[in-house]
């Protein structure tokens, strides 16, 4: 139907709208970190090499989304409001809705049916939240679903034009989050059991496909070894979820009750799919799944690219609660990580659409009023979820809180002192950086909100960086100082220039100070 992309740009655009007029589609800390990375790539000092530009990628998180991002956080406004993410999530969100209604058409052959999904997952409200932010999940969900589509039409005809684009898409997904990481195996033994070739045919379907898709493992296995000697840094380094949960054991044991409990994992994986998914779309998924199950099992006659589609919709969901309950990943729901759950909301979408299908084919007389009554049901519980905006959303509640927690407020304070001084506001004319030094992986919205750049700061992704603990460059004016970040840490090494520095700002807990070079540097 011509109106499905221009309806879920219509959707994604006034959510978008709305949101941003409250202020509200860049209060997650890591969608900021996410445009810190990119804001990074692009705001550097002069005389930056290309190299030392890459390695603001860093690690954990994979590069696709800051890559994306980077050329639109370019723009201070795309930058400082979050815009620059968000305006790819809503773009992703448009071609995920789109690809919903494309792949449930293709596998009920039913365009009602094809429709009920695409309102079940376009109008799902934690989506449409999550969609007007600069997190990932919607860049994974458009990729991940494309090559799902891409894999079934393949499957169908055969055409290696198309298992071309499946590779490049599930290339894209692998590259954005690790739940796509799982595919690559995953698709490896589709291709070898679905290509339509025979002999050495049929492996260079399976080489084209590994080869693709593969490369990117290999490449962020590359990043990882060539920027910190250790090509697992992502799973085991300081910055990984293993070492955040390390770092914070004392604030965050209550998590580790699902570690090595499949039960609990399970558990708590699924609570947070229904407060993701509404409990009516995971009712109405779950049961148009086990309805075509009996069908198919009354009929004596399994669909194998149905039945394989479903497969990689599940894997992802799968994978989220292997990780749940290997440690890599934390959730406690209504609290931390509420938007993890929506990784299963494509496949209760399209057991939505299987399941108007198998009622349609068992009254045949009344297909579209089927659709109608199902339809109506997504449609209403979304209403009434989004009765009051977004504001009951627990996705939303849960960044929505840490604005007043004393740390958010601390932060808010400290970005409030650098966007009062006429001294911050003088840096941005300046022609070289590197004048205010701080740790900026746990800053990335003050610098944001505090009117810097980060072509003027010495943070942990520049080499000199790495040298502070020993002296202070003559270029630093400034150093801002967290309790207990790097920064502090290598100021207790007491480097030469530091008597140099006189305190001017402290914040009402202590949690941040500022101080200001009171000589000028020999």
């Amino acid at each position: 139907m011509w109106f499905i992309a221009p309806g879920s740009a219509l959707i994604g655009g006034l959510t978008l709208a709305w949101v941003y007029a409250h202020g509200w589609t860049n209060l997650y800390g890591d969608g900021q970190a996410h445009l810190a990375i990119a804001r990074k790539l692009v705001d550097v000092p002069p005389g930056t090499t290309w190299w030392e530009r890459y390695m603001q990628l860093g690690s954990p998180w994979l590069p696709l989304p800051h890559v994306l991002a980077a050329p639109l956080a370019l723009s201070d406004t795309l930058w400082r409001t979050g815009l620059a993410g968000s305006l790819i999530s809503c773009l992703a969100f448009v071609a995920a809705a789109t690809v919903v209604f494309q792949l449930t058409a293709a596998l009920t052959r039913s365009l009602p049916a094809a429709l009920v999904a695409w309102l079940a997952f376009a109008l799902n409200p934690s989506l449409l939240y999550i969609q007007t932010t600069p997190l990932t999940e919607p860049l994974f969900l458009a990729t991940w679903l494309g090559s799902a589509w891409l894999m079934h039409d393949w499957t169908q005809h055969g055409r290696r034009d198309r298992l071309v684009l499946a590779a490049l898409c599930t290339l894209g997904a692998l590259l954005t989050r690790y739940e796509g990481w799982i595919l690559l195996p995953a698709g490896t033994l589709w291709v070898l059991w679905s290509s339509p070739r025979r002999g050495w045919a049929r492996l260079a379907d399976v080489g084209l496909w590994t080869g693709i898709v593969g490369a990117g493992v290999g490449y962020w296995l590359w990043h990882n070894w060539a920027i910190y000697g250790r090509p697992l840094e992502f799973l085991e380094g300081t910055y990984s979820a293993r070492g955040y949960f390390a770092r914070h054991r004392d604030e965050l044991s209550y998590l580790s009750f699902v570690v090595g409990q499949p039960l609990y994992a399970g558990l708590v994986l699924a609570v947070t799919v229904v407060i993701c998914a509404t409990p009516a779309t995971t009712l109405l998924g779950l049961l148009g799944l086990a309805g075509q199950a009996v069908t198919a099992f009354r009929a004596r006659w399994l669909d194998m690219p149905t039945l394989a589609v479903l497969g990689w919709l599940w894997l992802p969901p799968l994978f989220t609660g292997y990780s749940l309950y290997s440690g890599n990943i934390q959730i406690y729901p209504l609290f931390l990580n509420n938007r993890y759950g929506l990784v299963a909301l494509p496949a209760l979408a399209v057991g939505i659409g299987l399941g108007v299908a198998c009622l349609q084919a068992r009254f045949p007389k009344q297909p579209v009023w089927v659709a109608v009554g199902v339809g109506l049901v997504c449609v209403g519980q979304s209403l009434w979820w989004l009765r009051d905006g977004v504001y009951q959303l627990a996705v939303f509640q849960e960044a929505y809180r840490v604005q007043f927690t004393s740390l958010g407020r601390e932060r808010r304070a400290l970005a409030q002192f650098l966007r009062s001084q006429p001294a911050f506001r003088s840096l941005l004319v300046q022609p070289s950086g590197g004048c205010v030094a701080l740790f900026a992986g746990e800053l990335s919205s003050v610098i944001a909100q505090g009117g810097l750049s980060y072509a003027h700061i010495l943070h942990e992704g520049r080499a000199e960086w790495h040298s502070l603990e020993k002296s202070i460059p003559s270029t630093v004016t400034w150093l801002v100082v967290g309790r207990g970040d790097e920064l502090e840490r290598k100021l207790q090494q007491q480097p030469a220039g530091y008597e140099d520095f006189t305190p001017v700002w402290v914040s009402e807990q202590g949690t941040f100070r500022v101080l200001c070079r009171n000589r000028p540097a020999p």
